[in-house]
């Protein structure tokens, strides 16, 4: 059965439909083609009555929503269009819109990633202004107008930069005479590398070419390129790897084979010591060869390694002679000891006694020197010494020991600040005159006699305890640990047979006057076992002071009285030959008996 009434109701079609996919309008049952403004806005529908939609027709843009575009943008199939307020289409122009300006070719699609003369449309396609465009590792830069600039030189953000006529931003290059970085900014007062080359811009963003540029407080050279200068010489200058001008240091030139030394002011040293080191003319570093040093009016022998020589040296198989300063001794009269301590031998090679580091040992019989060994004189006694431990010096440029008077009293001076008086002066003496001896008996024209240094020591002192006990206040002696101890010195004269003035005179030369560290920590007043080597450790504790009086005296007269050693002496005989290494020895001890003797009124 049907209802015609209902079926003519469906067929009535008004307004918008979407009909298999597409949108129609109708009105009047009819559906609208060509143009039809609804609700305000453009539309257009094709002959079918299809609403056109993201399409161009007639060079009008219409929306995804079919409505026809004003000022507006479009994207069809991934392309960008802009309509105007007519609704068409740009074509072949530029369009400023929204205050940005874009360009659209001749199909009205916008512009991008691309030049458009000397504009550059940006990804976005915005005409890119006052901005950098980056294309192909290739930098440009456009201007407020939006051109790029070509051939010219731009100021962007303070720093200055420079297009060539492509408009491409020069970089790590030179320009006429302009150095630019790796970011293309002008170089100033900068450094930049070109080509495993540097160069450096001053403050007005230019090389320097043919010149001296100080950096950061350091010399540098530029040659006629305005490369820096390395690892070469300047005239008297040295360019190092760095390219920094070399000062106060040494450098080994390959070239030349020779070290040289670049003073102070950058020139290298010439014809002039540098320490233990001759800079021969040129600046070549003497090396195995003797030089003349007429200001000093002296000869030097350099070794390979560029010192002068000191001691004892072989050269081409002979033995020379050199002094501490390097200055050839063509004859030695006098030696130094250079160990800690140093032995004396017989010409059989019998240890006849030691000496300590710093002594002054004389030359003796020239006729007796052996290979390896020296005749020697000291304190006294003859005999040979180990070249090894010796150095030649000069008695004109070092102190040597050696006796003077000054009207009252003969003094042993043994450096410029120890002196010794010995003996009172005698009319065969020349006050102020240096006398030398081997022996400190026999002299040019005199002998003396020192009143303490050979008498025998077994042998009462005239003084009691009460004197000796003054001694430390006549000496003004503080905080001694010996003061108030005479009756123990007298005590021990008594016991063991060591005469008491002695007694107190060694221990003050040991111990300075009881005050040194080994008396406070171990009541050695007396040195014994006190080693060259190991002084404090070696040396021999005592339980008390009167120990360190009584035991040093018996320890004393058992190893050196009881077998002979019944004096001071000298190297030659006596105690001084084995008690210790200083040859001078018992001569100060001898001193210090002298000088008590006086203070207490020459009794002894």
């Amino acid at each position: 059965m049907t209802h015609p009434k209902r079926k003519k109701e469906d067929l009535i079609k008004e307004g918008w439909k979407k009909e298999r996919g597409n949108w129609r309008f109708y009105e009047n049952n009819q559906s609208v083609v060509n143009w039809k403004k609804i609700g305000g806005v453009w539309y257009y529908f094709d002959k079918e009555g299809v609403m056109l939609s993201r399409t161009i027709y007639n060079d009008y843009l219409f929306q995804g929503s079919g409505a026809m575009a004003e000022n507006d943008w479009v994207k069809i199939s991934d392309k960008w269009y802009y309509a105007t307020a007519s609704g068409k289409i740009s074509r072949n122009k530029w369009e400023k819109i929204k205050g940005t300006w874009y360009y659209f070719n001749s199909d009205g699609v916008m512009a991008s990633s691309q030049w458009k003369s000397d504009y550059y449309l940006k990804d976005s396609g915005a005409m890119a202004e006052n901005d950098w465009v980056k294309i192909s590792d290739k930098w440009y830069y456009a201007t407020a107008s939006g051109k790029i600039s070509r051939d010219k030189w731009e100021k962007i953000e303070g720093v200055w930069y420079y297009f060539d006529k492509e408009g491409v931003m020069l970089s790590r290059t030179i320009y006429n005479d302009y150095l630019f970085q790796g970011s293309g900014a002008m170089a100033e007062n900068d450094w930049v590398k070109i080509s495993d080359k540097w160069y450096y811009a001053t403050a007005s963003g230019k090389i320097s070419r043919d010149k001296w540029e100080k950096i950061k407080g350091t010399w540098y050279y530029f040659n006629s390129d305005g490369v820096m200068a390395s690892s070469q010489w300047k005239s008297d200058y040295y360019l190092k790897d760095s390219g920094a001008m070399a000062e106060k240091e040494w450098i080994f030139d390959k070239s030349y084979n020779s070290w040289f030394y670049l003073k102070s002011d950058g020139a290298y040293a010439s014809r002039e010591w540098i320490g233990s080191y001759y800079l021969k003319s040129g600046g070549y570093m003497a090396k195995n060869e003797w030089i003349f040093d007429k200001d000093y009016d002296a000869w030097y022998y350099l070794k390979d390694d560029g010192r002068y020589v000191t001691g004892t040296f072989k050269i081409k198989g002979k033995e020379y002679s050199f002094q501490n300063n390097g200055k050839w001794i063509s004859e030695a009269k006098y030696y130094k000891v250079k160990p800690i301590t140093a032995y004396v031998y017989s010409a059989s090679g019998e240890r006849l006694s030691y000496v300590s580091q710093g002594t002054i040992v004389s030359l003796g019989d020239a006729q007796s020197k052996k290979d390896s060994q020296i005749p020697v004189n000291i304190s006294g006694l003859s005999g040979f010494m180990n070249k090894s431990d010796l150095v030649a010096i000069d008695k004109d440029s070092e102190f040597v020991p050696h006796y003077t008077s000054d009207g009252k009293y003969f003094y042993h001076e043994l450096s410029p600040y120890v002196s010794l008086r010995v003996a009172p002066h005698s009319s065969a003496m020349t006050i102020g005159k240096k006398y030398y001896s081997t022996d400190g008996i026999h002299f040019d024209g005199f002998t003396i006699e020192n009143p303490f240094l050979f008498r025998n020591l077994t042998k009462p002192s005239n003084y009691s305890a009460a004197e000796l006990d003054k001694v430390y206040s006549l000496m003004n002696i503080r905080d001694s640990r010996l003061a108030g101890k005479g009756a123990i010195f007298k005590e021990a004269e008594e016991r063991y047979g060591v005469n008491a003035l002695y007694l107190m005179a060694h221990s003050a030369l040991e111990s300075a006057w009881g005050r040194s560290q080994i008396a406070k920590d171990k009541n050695n007043f007396f040195g014994i076992a006190a080693y060259d080597s190991s002084p404090y450790t070696s040396a021999k504790k005592f339980d008390d002071v009167d120990k360190g009086i009584l035991g040093a005296a018996k320890w004393i007269r058992e190893n050196y009285i009881d077998r002979g050693r019944d004096h001071l002496g000298n190297k030659a005989s006596g105690m001084n030959v084995r008690y210790a290494s200083d040859p001078y020895w018992g001569e100060k001890i001898a001193s210090i008996m002298m000088t008590i003797n006086s203070k207490l009124g020459g009794k002894d």
